[in-house]
């Protein structure tokens, strides 16, 4: 009997969870790094707003990347101010958004680190988080994975080049609202 009925309540969860329509995007080449290995066909981001809750979930997966090797994967969030948080992942340019040129194009952002994809001995490797409650609003953003982990912070990796993107080219956002 109480096999049955963690059962319904798994099932009940899952339908739940799974009624939230997932957007899902490809990866494309990084702003960077052109030459990075990544199976672009099976290789994307999923992203959910779960609106009740003020919350994004999201995750990242890599298929046919480079094997064996850390890759921090991060928000980019176009924006003129920026708090010092976004959720409960700390955002690197707090107050003003300094500018940034890739791509042939210059926009005003902020990046807020979210965790790292671990690919196995094929390449391969998901990340899921749950980021937030995030402030109420509208966020115009895309998604990279940077070469190895802790870019940007003390002891972290020395290299920071973004080596996939979705959407892209670099300032192709997408609009994510958060009630």
């Amino acid at each position: 009997m109480k096999k049955a009925f963690w059962l319904l309540v798994t099932l009940f969860l899952s339908a739940s969870f799974a009624s939230a329509q997932a957007t899902r995007q490809k990866w494309t080449a990084g702003w960077d790094f052109f030459n990075e290995p990544l199976n672009h066909k099976k290789s994307w981001i999923s992203w959910t707003v779960i609106p009740e809750k003020s919350k994004l979930a999201l995750t990242f997966t890599l298929v046919g990347a480079t094997p064996n090797k850390l890759y921090q994967v991060s928000a980019t969030i176009f924006c003129t101010t920026f708090p010092a948080t976004w959720g409960q992942f700390p955002s690197i340019y707090v107050g003003t958004c300094p500018f940034l040129s890739r791509q042939g194009v210059t926009r005003t952002y902020t990046e807020v680190p979210l965790g790292v994809v671990m690919t196995d001995i094929h390449g391969n490797g998901t990340f899921r988080v749950v980021v937030g409650p995030i402030a109420t609003g509208t966020y115009e953003l895309e998604f990279g994975a940077i070469d190895g982990a802790g870019c940007g912070e003390i002891g972290g990796s020395g290299r920071c080049w973004k080596d996939f993107q979705a959407p892209g080219p670099f300032g192709t956002a997408i609009t994510i609202n958060i009630p």
